[in-house]
């Protein structure tokens, strides 16, 4: 039985009822990914081999049930094994410290802790430790814990997880344009 989070290495996760191994590289690499937001770089992009062949494929596949959506769905499953919270508390708190290394690179020097050899959730942990010791009152901590674990507002909205570009007005309207874009080529 393992305590806490995922280490680097070998993750099992099941899409379709099917075994997939994703490889965890290590913190200091999904830190990044949090902060940049590149979710596709966790799903399909830590799947290696030809696992993520055959995810590509699904990809790509126009009948496949599996599309961008299903894994966003995927990464918001994922995170809290990744990370030790929810991808976007994790994607804030990262992209809080990379935006001010230099007073987060500071705290870790003086609290010992060093980020490059940090699993994931221990950075994300730290940064978060790092902004609780900056709060001076009660009221101050709440609005900070507020700010950043509280679901982003297309998820409080409809309780279902869309990214943004994903609606269905927006699918919708990236059809209409697709079409477009076709009959304009027919000529």
């Amino acid at each position: 039985m393992r305590f806490g989070p995922a280490e680097p290495g070998p993750l099992r996760i099941s899409i379709d009822r099917r075994p997939y191994t994703l490889t965890v590289p290590d913190g200091r690499t999904l830190a990044g990914i949090a902060a940049s937001g590149q979710w596709p770089q966790l799903v399909p992009g830590l799947l290696e081999g030809e696992e993520r062949r055959e995810i590509d494929a699904r990809l790509r596949d126009p009948d496949d049930r599996l599309g961008m959506y299903a894994c966003w769905r995927i990464v918001l499953g994922i995170a809290p094994e990744l990370f030790g919270m929810e991808w976007w508390a994790a994607a804030r708190l990262c992209t809080l410290a990379q935006e001010r290394w230099r007073d987060w690179g500071a705290w870790c020097v003086r609290h010992g802790m060093d980020v490059d050899t940090a699993s994931a959730h221990r950075i994300v942990s730290g940064v978060w430790a790092w902004l609780v010791d900056g709060a001076q009152e009660e009221r101050d901590l709440h609005k900070v814990e507020q700010a950043i674990f509280d679901p982003p507002p297309e998820l409080r909205r409809t309780r279902t997880a869309v990214p943004r570009g994903f609606s269905d007005s927006e699918m919708a309207a990236q059809a209409r344009q697709i079409a477009a874009m076709a009959d304009d080529g027919d000529e």
